[in-house]
């Protein structure tokens, strides 16, 4: 707290206000935490970002949310991301600062975070900001290209948590440990500002394997996980080959993706209490089950309203639907975001004027309020519990100078939930193109890695409408079907 103040000031000195923004890019370090208290102490807004986006992403996201200060590491993994940031600068219309966290290496190139707290005195008392004042921007991916701001107030933050505890029965006696990065909502939200609501300990991870998952798990007596179906995936597979201390674990929460069955099954042959929540960053959580729901309930619903939230299916014409009919799902709460930063149109489109968000994604309730996610209207991958959007990708490949025409849809995958799989159309006279080049392309681009296409399939057109749409739905059932020819003839 003593450093978090002396952080605090220093935003102070350099001209930042309750409303300004603050963008951090760290892995799963005590300074995320550090550097999120410094803005709740001063009223500045945290934009936490994702470790693995590069200079096009960056140099989107700090302009679109006009941050005044950026944190990022002098060196993790093998790369320098504040040297990344440097030479764009001149890029970057609001940005006066860039501040290294000198956690593995000296800051060279920019100030120290370290030299900032060693000479900055504490703040001698906290500003005051009302509950319903912004408090993060985080960053999401959907089917409109470049990432889009989703508004949180500090209301919404402190709603979503409380019934995140309240369901799970969390207290400080509870140990966290975080497999996700914290510039996902799940990090951020249940990894971070959880534990600070009920003074638990949380145990982070700056880079995720699972043996070092299993090693913490049993040296810290890690109560509670929380993460998309990969983490899990790779535990399991993980424990079988080096068993494991897992008895201080109460339960693995799974969101993000689809629950595989065997996965489901595996976690109940092991012992581990695996339960589903559904939410998005908008409006996070919609759902959760209860921790003393069958094991029915638990493999085969995506669980019942969180507390102080409604949920409602909804027809085209966003009619409320009876219970067991397939629509899109809605939810109303005080967790439910303010929109979309600098987007009125998609706000509009999300949120209407009774507090009802539109998740996009389809679902059917039971008579019992259960409810269970059935596929989604958006056009996105879901990949590990990111978001990758097609249009996004899409709108690279066309960019290439061989290909007339591009599709990406979403491949099942057992470990990720879905991988992206594109659809070319060559141009003549070009007859081939492989994977590698794709990748050497999409590298060139400074895109995120883990939205580079993960397999080609070039076709001689793309299936379409009268109306000219592409028939997503042949595509998907073509990849589905070569998918099973290759598994069979294996």
């Amino acid at each position: 707290d003593c450093a978090a103040s002396r952080l605090a000031n220093w935003l102070l000195s350099q001209g930042i206000q309750p409303g300004d923004r603050v963008a951090f890019q760290l892995p799963g370090w005590c300074e995320f935490t550090l550097i999120y208290l410094a803005c709740l102490k001063t009223g500045a807004v945290s934009v936490p970002l994702l470790p693995a986006w590069r200079e096009a992403e960056l140099v989107w996201v700090l302009n679109k949310c006009q941050a005044k200060i950026f944190f990022a590491p002098t060196v993790f993994k093998q790369n320098r991301p504040v040297d990344l940031i440097l030479p764009l600068q001149n890029q970057l219309r609001h940005l006066t600062h860039i501040v290294g966290v000198d956690k593995l290496a000296p800051a060279t190139t920019a100030l120290a975070l370290s030299q900032i707290i060693d000479r900055s005195e504490p703040l001698q008392s906290d500003i005051n900001i009302h509950g319903d004042e912004l408090a993060a921007v985080l960053f999401t991916s959907g089917t409109e290209g470049m990432p889009k701001g989703v508004m949180l107030t500090h209301n919404n933050i402190l709603a979503s948590e409380r019934a995140y505890c309240a369901r799970l029965n969390l207290t400080w006696q509870d140990v966290f440990l975080m497999p996700a990065p914290l510039g996902h909502a799940t990090g951020f939200l249940h990894g971070v500002t959880a534990p600070f609501l009920i003074g638990a300990r949380s145990v982070l991870l700056d880079i995720f394997t699972p043996e070092a998952c299993l090693t913490l798990l049993a040296q810290q007596r890690c109560t509670c996980m929380s993460g998309a179906t990969p983490f899990i995936y790779d535990l399991l597979c993980a424990v079988e080959q080096q068993p494991a201390d897992l008895s201080s674990l109460r339960f693995f929460l799974c969101g993000g993706t689809t629950i595989p069955k065997k996965v489901a099954r595996d976690c109940q042959q092991r012992g581990i209490k695996l339960l589903s929540i559904y939410g998005s960053t908008e409006s996070s959580p919609h759902s959760m089950v209860n921790l003393g729901d069958s094991t029915s309930r638990m493999m085969n619903t995506d669980g019942y309203a969180a507390t102080g939230v409604e949920i409602k299916i909804v027809d085209e014409d966003r009619n409320t639907l009876p219970a067991g009919h397939e629509g899109e799902e809605a939810s109303r709460g005080p967790n439910v975001f303010m929109g979309y930063l600098d987007e009125p149109e998609l706000t509009a489109r999300a949120l209407d004027n009774e507090g009802w968000y539109y998740s996009g994604d389809l679902c059917r309730m039971d008579e019992d309020g259960y409810i269970k996610i059935t596929g989604r209207k958006k056009d996105i991958i879901i990949r590990g519990g990111e978001n990758i959007s097609s249009r996004e990708v899409e709108d690279i490949l066309l960019q290439h100078p061989r290909i007339h025409d591009a599709c990406v849809v979403a491949m099942p995958d057992e470990r990720l939930g879905e991988r992206s799989c594109a659809y070319v159309v060559l141009k003549p006279p070009h007859l081939s193109l492989t994977l590698e080049e794709v990748i050497a392309f999409f590298s060139r681009k400074r895109v995120a890695k883990y939205k580079y296409p993960e397999r080609i399939v070039i076709v001689e057109k793309l299936p379409r409408t009268a109306s000219g749409k592409v028939q997503k739905f042949l595509l998907r059932q073509d990849i589905i079907e070569r998918l099973r020819k290759e598994h069979t003839a294996v």
